[in-house]
Parts: C-alpha cells; structure tokens; sequence
C-alpha cells in the first residue's frame, strides 16, 4: 500500500545549510541596501550598505565595494571603502585596499595589503550598535 501524501513545507531559515554561500558575480552592479542570511562572496560592485550579522562577508579581488558593511567575518581580496565592521574579525588579504573605518576586536593585514583607514579594535560593540541601525533603516 503506497504511503499517503502528505503536505510539504517550505524549510525554516534555521533549517537551511549553515555552509551556504551567495555569490554576487563580478557583472553586477548594485546600488542599494543587502541584507543576507547566509556567507555572501562578492565579486562586483556594490555601493550603499551590506549586512550578514551571523555570517563572513568576502570582497573577492576585482570586486570593489563602497558600502557600510556588517559581518561576522569580513574577509577582503578586493577594493573595499566604508564604514567595515567585523563582529569577530577583519581579514585584509595581500593585494587588498581598503579605506574608511574599520572596527573588529580582531584584524589581520597581510604583508602586500594596503590599509588607509581608522582601525578600532576595542570599542566595537558600539560599531555594531551603529551597523545595525543604519541596516534597519
């Protein structure tokens, strides 16, 4: 005797791979606000403000964002400027430029990565205050 249909549901958020990856491609441009629920790898270009709270943020080489951005993990190949807050850390890779603030409890530069910017390593729960606001707005 075959099983009985029954109703299938749509997975919760919770429920969806933790090793979820969306990828913004290096064709697109976007002006606005993203706001992602999973890893978010970008290779294009993106101004205004980036959020993924829980989740690592990597600005791949050739990707150029000029955005307030808010991640777990903040992990940079490419050209980033903005306000940039990593809740745990900010990684500037070799060939990366960066410029603005940034604000992490930890940062690491790597030798052949370009840093002009304000680094605050202590006050950043108050960073985060901020990043989440301008995220809500």
């Amino acid at each position: 005797m075959p099983a009985p249909d029954l109703p299938v549901e749509a997975p919760d958020a919770a429920d969806v791979d933790a090793a979820a990856t969306s990828i913004l491609s290096a064709s697109l441009v976007i002006t606005g606000a993203i706001s992602a629920e999973e890893d978010l790898e970008i290779h294009g270009t993106i101004r205004g403000h980036v959020a993924a709270p829980g989740h690592c943020i990597r600005i791949m080489r050739g990707a150029l964002v000029d955005a307030d951005v808010l991640a777990r993990d903040l992990v940079i190949d490419g050209h980033a400027q903005g306000k940039m807050t990593g809740t745990e850390i900010i990684d500037v890779h070799a060939g990366a430029t960066v410029s603005g603030q940034l604000a992490a409890p930890r940062f690491v530069l790597a030798e052949g990565g370009s840093v002009q910017a304000r680094v605050e390593t202590r006050r950043v729960d108050a960073a985060v205050r901020v990043a989440q606001y301008r995220k809500e707005r």
